[in-house]
């Protein structure tokens, strides 16, 4: 699932030489082997997500194609954007040694948002107006398609003091890495907030001594705000 997700994100990156052709092969990939696994669990029914989803109603059961792209969007969504915010905070403490510090001894519950909203994972998404509708004194028509850019909104100083300020305990922190609220909400940001918590927790205990080793090395991408590589030493 790993591999099939960076060959999803990764085909705008010449180090991977991955065509759109080969992306989408391993969507492909990936979706049958969740069709797969339905219907495993349809047969044999485990304690786990997949006979849960497997068995959900609202309106009638997911069918095959449903729960195919649905174990799709779990299997990206819930990989590239986590794990690339962690990156991201890592080089953020490790730059902002300050913040590390604070980090270490208190532990703040802000720290897990400020780390997304400094982060960004998602450059950029694309909604399409159901209606006719005003969005900033601007007339946009149904049909038409509206860009949306999170670090923009993320940095925005009549939302935020300092947006360009990295600091742990921001609170409020109104930022929309997780969408902002309605149906495009994040379905798993409580998930992606209590891991980051646990690996900064874990790394601030067991090695509370790292520094930077060198430039992170950034993903080509349009979409992805990532992070292929990012070296650190241990002290």
């Amino acid at each position: 699932i790993f591999d099939w997700s960076n060959k999803m994100i990764s085909y705008d990156d010449p180090e991977y030489a991955i065509t759109e052709e080969v992306g989408a092969e391993s969507a492909t990939e990936l979706i049958a082997y969740a069709m797969n696994m339905a219907a495993d669990r349809k047969q044999c029914p485990a304690k786990d997500i997949v006979t849960t989803l497997v068995a959900a109603e609202d309106e009638g059961n997911l069918n095959s194609d449903e729960f195919g792209f649905f174990v799709l969007m779990l299997a990206v969504a819930g990989n590239e954007t986590t794990r690339n915010a962690i990156t991201h905070g890592m080089h953020a403490f490790l730059t902002h040694p300050e913040q590390w510090e604070l980090y270490k001894r208190e532990r703040p519950q802000t720290a897990a948002e400020e780390i997304v909203r400094w982060a960004t994972p998602v450059n950029s998404f694309q909604r399409t107006a159901t209606q006719d509708t005003e969005l900033g004194g601007k007339l946009i028509k149904k049909g038409d398609r509206v860009g949306i850019f999170y670090a923009s909104a993320n940095h925005d100083p009549e939302v935020f003091t300092d947006p360009d300020a990295f600091d742990i305990l921001r609170d409020p922190n109104p930022h929309l890495g997780f969408g902002g609220g309605g149906p495009h909400y994040c379905l798993g940001k409580s998930l992606a907030v209590l891991e980051i918590d646990l690996i900064f927790n874990a790394i601030a205990d067991a090695l509370p001594g790292l520094t930077l080793a060198g430039d992170p090395s950034r993903l080509r991408s349009a979409w992805i705000n990532g992070v292929k590589h990012l070296q650190v030493e241990v002290r």
